[in-house]
């Protein structure tokens, strides 16, 4: 019986080589019409038998070998590589070897030259320790089947998958300047090749775009080969030469000597500088905080290796087109935004205020009296605000003379205002009601009593007429929120809504600007069909209604904070709406019911406890000291429905007590 070819299979199915081997070799997906076209032909024409002679052949022998070379197995990358590709060579019925170069070219050359001998090879699969061709020109010129894998050989014709390294860290870099960073740290290993040098003009593209001067790049040199103790010293002096707000390290152990250099000076992240590494090992998510991070698909370029490398083995030819994985930008609390406060201040940490002994013992011995002036206090959060300064006031024996109710009523809280300016309290803590009506009674009472706002400062009131403000880092708290809308459609387009407040109150106004900042500049895949304010409260519900019939097609919806966002979400279970996804910020028992029930898929929250803290620790250095920070910015944290039960212990400082 005459021998079939594959050439010929392929014919009679109708379909390419390619295709055929493809079915053969499951390398890549086919649909389900020609694999069933192609099984039938190869059963029908016997060739079905050949391929189990030729896998049994392989199995040892002549060209059953399939060699990986790599530059270690310590690094998880590379651990993770070698395991993907022995699992997809074995599926082709392939013996499959793993050889360590250890990054030395001599060492890899003697590899090679073995590999290029043995007659057992079918094909290798190598991490170039250089990038020229004229140094692999012994493997070019042997014929057996290669794929380069992360890095690249510069010349023609020679077969690689690397990842976006250049696209990933642009976008890291662009994310830590959308953060507010400006003066950046890179770190980046001195050894030369493709990826490094990729990784940096994603990084130089970034400034350029955003037009920093690329001359002050910081880019900081590591020598990996050096002791643990040198590169560390290295890490430390770059960090104290450029006092950088935040750090971008471009690899993983550059990652790791990062974070222990930082903890060895003492360095808080993120308040004092933020951290983007590279995350391909697993501890990442594990650290206090969790890091931010770039993480290489690496199943998914050992699978395109394999996917090539098999093609040329079995073809003869590449037909696969597809040369790059993803890398993917993990953005956990590492990373902090420097806000601005109302008067353009820059906001600092809470953790940067402290008190010297001497200014400690000055506020046990003064017998000051601090008032807390609320828009309202029949709130959870209101009584966490409440709870906060109370807890910090008293370690410095500060005595809270009144706690004053203004039930959002204007009027009334300016009557409160007048009654403090008669007792004269040293310090008054407030959230006004109003910016406007409120503004001259705060005015007046900046006479006679030091002040410190919560969240949001009235208008008119000058720089020297208030001591500080303290409030969530508003900018952040909405972009956490519009970042998590942008990642829920990631993998597709999307038509969403926005429901903001749009009242003249700087802190909302902020959150909602840059929920819409951030997709509109990093998810082009989600469009903002329509933005409306609702201004009161209760009006969210008329204007949900009013866009779901103008826009039926929206899929998403963001709502400015919990309490209209309830509203909203009556509107959408009214109009049997419930696929809509719903985005917010501030977590309170009601908005989580929905967030269990699926309704409400991400949301960012303040911290009202910790605001408290801040603003009663504002006062007391106050009280003491001139050396007050204008704006204090407290970081929001972001809550999804797997995490939420923690997310509320951390808001709450209090287990959920049973169901939500």
């Amino acid at each position: 019986m005459k021998k079939i070819t594959i050439k010929e299979v392929a014919d009679l199915a109708g379909v390419s080589i390619a295709t055929v081997s493809h079915v053969i070799n499951r390398t890549r997906y086919v649909s389900p019409e020609l694999i069933e076209k192609v099984e039938r032909v190869l059963k029908e024409t016997g060739y079905v038998e050949k391929i189990a002679g030729k896998e049994k052949r392989l199995k040892v022998g002549r060209k059953s070998l399939v060699v990986c070379v790599v530059p270690n197995i310590a690094s998880a990358i590379y651990r993770d590589m070698v395991s993907c590709l022995k699992k997809k060579v074995s599926e082709q019925g392939y013996q499959f070897y793993c050889a360590i170069s250890s990054e030395n070219y001599q060492e890899e050359q003697q590899l090679l030259e073995g590999i290029i001998s043995d007659k057992r090879v079918a094909g290798l699969l190598l991490v170039p320790a250089r990038d020229t061709a004229k140094d692999y020109k012994k493997v070019i010129e042997s014929g057996i089947p290669y794929v380069c894998m992360e890095r690249n050989i510069r010349g023609a014709g020679i077969d690689s998958v690397e990842f976006h390294d250049r696209e990933a860290l642009d976008k890291g870099t662009s994310y830590m300047i959308d953060c507010g960073h400006k003066n950046l740290l890179y770190l980046r290993e001195t050894s030369e090749g493709s990826t490094r040098e990729e990784r940096t003009k994603g990084y130089l593209n970034a400034l350029e775009r955003n037009n920093l001067n690329i001359n002050d790049a910081n880019i900081l040199e590591i020598d990996l080969d050096q002791s643990a103790e040198v590169i560390q010293e290295t890490i430390a002096r770059g960090i104290n030469r450029t006092m950088p707000t935040a750090a971008i390290a471009s690899g993983n152990r550059l990652t790791l000597h990062l974070l222990k250099t930082i903890r060895n000076m003492g360095i808080r992240c993120p308040e004092e500088l933020s951290i983007l590494g590279f995350g391909d090992e697993t501890w990442t998510d594990l650290l206090e905080p969790p890091l931010t991070t770039l993480n290489r698909d690496v199943a998914g370029l050992s699978a395109l290796a394999a996917e090539i490398l098999f093609e040329k083995i079995n073809l003869g030819y590449v037909s696969t087109k597809e040369r790059y994985a993803d890398v993917k930008l993990n953005i956990r609390k590492s990373t902090r935004m420097l806000d601005n406060g109302p008067c353009g201040e820059m906001a600092v940490s809470p953790d940067t205020i402290t008190l010297s002994k001497e200014e400690k013992k000055m506020l046990w011995n003064g017998k000051f009296r601090v008032a807390i002036s609320f828009h309202y206090t029949g709130t959870a959060w209101a009584e966490l605000h409440e709870k906060g300064i109370r807890d910090a006031l008293e370690q410095y024996r500060i005595e809270i003379s009144s706690v004053m109710d203004a039930h959002f009523d204007a009027a009334l809280q300016n009557v409160q205002l007048q009654s403090l300016i008669i007792q004269k309290p040293d310090a008054v803590i407030a959230i006004p009601t109003d910016d406007k009506k409120t503004s001259e009674g705060f005015m007046n009472l900046s006479k006679v009593s030091k002040i410190v706002f919560l969240s949001n400062i009235p208008e008119n009131i000058g720089k020297n007429s208030y001591v500080s403000c303290v409030s969530v880092n508003e900018w952040e708290n909405g972009a956490n929120a519009g970042r998590m809308m942008g990642e829920y459609f990631h993998d597709r387009k999307a038509k969403v809504g926005f429901i903001n407040h749009g009242a003249i109150f700087y802190g909302t106004r902020e959150r909602d600007q840059a929920a819409e900042k951030i997709l509109k500049e990093q998810y082009p895949n989600v469009e903002i069909v329509t933005s409306r304010n609702f201004g009161q409260i209760e009006n969210a519900y008329n204007v949900c209604m009013d866009i779901l019939k103008t826009h039926p097609e929206i899929e998403g919806l963001y709502v400015s904070w919990d309490r209209p966002a309830l509203h909203a979400i009556k509107a959408l279970k009214e109009m049997h709406r419930e696929d809509i996804a719903v985005f917010t910020t501030d977590l309170d028992r009601e908005i989580a019911e929905y967030m269990e029930e699926g309704v409400v898929k991400g949301m960012s929250t303040q911290k009202p406890y910790e605001q408290g803290r801040a603003a009663a620790l504002v006062v007391a250095k106050s009280l003491v000291s001139e050396d007050v920070p204008k704006y204090v910015g407290v970081q929001p944290c972001t809550v999804e429905p797997e995490q939420l039960r923690r997310a509320w212990k951390e808001v709450f400082h209090e287990p959920i007590s049973g169901k939500i």
